[in-house]
């Protein structure tokens, strides 16, 4: 048992033995001790849903938590609560939301593909209207999550947004540089908000990320004895986003699209900055943080790129369990050994941390 205990502290080892104890005659209650433990440290990374949704200097990106959607009834009830949020204007409203379609419909076929993005489009239409409803006007953002839902997405977003109800409303995407299939669906995207934009509608927005799904992909990809959709290599998705990043502030969509940056890689960071002011386009970059990652950094950044959008997941009580499969693939995200976040704690100028994340860097420009 200590060897199983080696990574907690003194207090947490204590708990679980003690836990290990009485759960055989009071499972209820060592339930309840062991709920209120994961909350009290996941505070500032994941978020009550009963709480407001303020943050202090910062502002929020709301991605509400919850069971995977099974059931019709229960993607209308996640939906439902999504309007709520839109609909309120009060502390516990939100003007910027985040939604995958896989919370907007229960049991989405590929193979069904046009019955499916009607499916999806109806349920976007109705968080569309909610948002344009707002005074100022809310903006709903499009997550990306499995590979398989990629062409899916793009086809729902384009199609809503190309109806005349919706042509200047401006919404967002996601882009995930783990994909290759990335570049020509965000080529794809940015030739359509360009022309979309010649019609007299709105632009876009695009959240590019690198992706936190790999380890999901990498075992469906084995089971299935398949290529693994996303690329092999840490530098290749590196050297990805920064083309996708080109890719959309290219002067030649006449600023038909505007991109929100989520990275924690300050070095990925300086140089979209840089490059947007070459391209005359810092207009046009949002830098956006994962809320209680990386707080000091944040603050860092909030100064200099003088406005910074945090992605902040919510969850209601009820369905806190829910929440502990994002946090773990977060946290298994954020330590692998060549991630940024990993090296941040020790980072210095002229350190050996600091020069093995510029050489990364450098290699993925080149």
């Amino acid at each position: 048992v200590d060897t199983d205990l080696e990574g907690f502290g003194t207090i947490d080892r204590l708990g679980l033995r003690t836990a290990a104890i009485f759960g055989r005659i009071a499972a209820p209650v060592v339930k309840r001790a062991v709920d209120w433990r994961i909350v009290a440290e996941t505070n500032g990374v994941i978020f009550d849903a009963s709480e407001p949704t303020a943050a202090p200097g910062f502002e929020r990106n709301l991605n509400v938590l919850g069971e995977a959607i099974l059931g019709d009834g229960e993607a209308e009830a996640r939906v439902a609560e999504i309007v709520n949020r839109l609909h309120d204007h009060g502390p516990m409203g939100s003007e910027y939301v985040s939604v995958k379609i896989s919370a907007l419909c229960a049991n989405l076929d590929v193979l069904a593909f046009d019955q499916s993005v009607a499916r999806i489009a109806e349920r976007l239409r109705t968080l569309y209207r909610a948002a344009m409803g707002r005074t100022p006007v809310g903006f709903v953002n499009l997550d990306m999550e499995e590979y398989r839902d990629l062409a899916l997405t793009v086809a729902a977003f384009t199609t809503v947004l190309d109806e005349p109800e919706f042509l200047s409303f401006e919404a967002g995407i996601v882009m995930q540089a783990y994909l290759p299939d990335s570049h020509p669906a965000l080529q794809h995207i940015a030739e359509w908000s360009a022309r979309r934009r010649d019609r007299g509608g709105a632009g876009i927005k695009v959240r590019l990320v690198k992706g936190a799904n790999l380890a999901m992909e990498r075992v469906e990809a084995e089971m299935n004895h398949w290529q693994q959709a996303p690329y092999a290599t840490k530098t290749e998705v590196d050297a990805n986003l920064k083309r996708l990043v080109e890719l959309a502030l290219d002067p030649a969509l006449r600023g038909a699209v505007r991109i929100g940056l989520g990275s924690h890689n300050l070095f990925d960071i300086a140089w979209a900055l840089l490059t947007a002011r070459d391209l005359g386009a810092l207009d046009r970059v949002e830098i956006e943080m994962l809320e209680g990652m990386a707080p000091a950094q944040a603050r860092a950044v909030l100064a200099e790129a003088e406005g910074l959008l945090m992605y902040a997941p919510v969850v209601a009580s009820e369905d806190f369990d829910a929440s502990i499969a994002y946090l773990s693939r977060r946290l298994d995200e954020n330590t692998q050994p060549d991630n940024f976040l990993r090296a941040l704690f020790s980072l210095a100028p002229r350190s050996d941390e600091f020069d093995e994340q510029a050489d990364r860097f450098r290699t993925a420009v080149a």
